[in-house]
């Protein structure tokens, strides 16, 4: 069985964690501004159901016949509207509460990722050339990944590191539990995007 680092994906501009924070913060600031208030979920839900259409971003649900074994997909062709397909499991999910949710809300988010950072640069290149050159993941590092990015991006939005700041202010320390129950988000995803920032002192419990 290949490695998923063995993919081949679209190599795409390098993007430091600080630059995605930043856009991360500002698709907030103009989609949900509440989360740069205080610690809380993102309702996700909401983004798909009346924000992002705004925006000509559609989350649509989607078959395995379509998705084949991914859960997530974003259309890279037209030229104004963006298209994330999502399984019917994840679009289910994103009407469920925690922790069913957890999947849902961060595929969603990953996704959006794409669909910001990705799709501009990809229109581009298919305008130009009519197709998108791949190499694999494991030549890439983390943050020429677009995998890594979107990743990155889901979590910025999810949990964003000015709220993570109050929510450390309150407790003195924060944990990967608290972290998750907070933002209702799963421990895994939590954990993962805490070691990204190079938050210092969480815990696992």
């Amino acid at each position: 069985m290949s490695s998923f680092l063995d993919e081949e994906v679209p190599p795409v501009n390098p993007l430091s964690t600080a630059v995605i924070e930043e856009l991360g913060r500002c698709v907030l600031q103009q989609l949900a501004p509440d989360m740069l208030m205080k610690p809380q979920p993102l309702n996700v839900l909401d983004l798909v159901d009346s924000r992002l259409p705004e925006f000509g971003i559609h989350v649509c649900p989607a078959t395995r016949e379509e998705l084949g074994n991914r859960d997530g997909a974003t259309d890279p062709n037209g030229n104004v509207e963006i298209t994330i397909l999502v399984s019917e499991d994840v679009w289910d999910g994103l009407e469920s509460e925690a922790p069913k949710s957890h999947y849902a809300k961060t595929t969603v988010c990953h996704e959006l990722g794409h669909a910001l950072i990705h799709v501009p640069i990809l229109r581009r290149r298919l305008l130009l050339n009519n197709v998108l050159a791949r190499t694999q993941r494991s030549n890439l590092r983390p943050y020429e990944d677009p995998e890594w990015q979107a990743w990155t991006f889901a979590g910025s939005i999810l949990l964003p590191r000015t709220t993570l700041d109050m929510l450390e202010k309150r407790y003195g320390r924060i944990s990967v539990d608290l972290v998750s129950t907070t933002y209702e988000i799963s421990p895994d995803m939590a954990s993962n995007h805490l070691r990204r920032l190079k938050w210092q002192g969480f815990s696992a419990a």
